[in-house]
């Protein structure tokens, strides 16, 4: 007998997050691997237009609404936000394979594996996002 103990048990926890969360968490995750392996250890590389797109991602919707009150929606600049973070992941990726990154050290491949790992995540949400 299996007894279901919390609100998560046998659920998946993605699923229960929003659009926007998963998108705003993505965006985090690639500025934290972005911090930790280009700027401290310098083992892989994230491109500048990546970074200034996952700023504007995690910084903006957190910004007084006076202040964004004529860019657009939250949930449009999300989606927005979300799928150029999408497509900056696969280039990337291309370039990761064209430059034959994972012929390389062991934490380069890490780094790579959970930048690819935050572009997914990113995905979910801006495909979760209803307009």
């Amino acid at each position: 007998m299996s007894e279901d103990t919390g609100s998560n048990a046998g659920g998946n926890p993605l699923a229960e997050q929003s659009g926007d969360t998963l998108v705003m968490w993505g965006a985090m995750a690639i500025l934290a691997i972005w911090v930790i392996f280009e700027v401290i250890t310098e083992d892989y590389f994230v491109a500048t237009s990546t970074v200034a797109i996952a700023l504007f991602v995690a910084v903006v919707p957190r910004i007084d609404a006076a202040v964004t009150k004529g860019l657009a929606s939250a949930a449009a600049f999300a989606k927005l936000g979300g799928y150029a973070l999408v497509a900056s992941g696969v280039t990337e990726l291309v370039g990761d394979l064209r430059n034959e990154l994972f012929d390389r050290d062991g934490i380069t491949i890490v780094a790579a594996l959970l930048a690819y790992a935050a572009y997914a995540l990113t995905f979910m949400g801006a495909r979760k996002i209803e307009l």
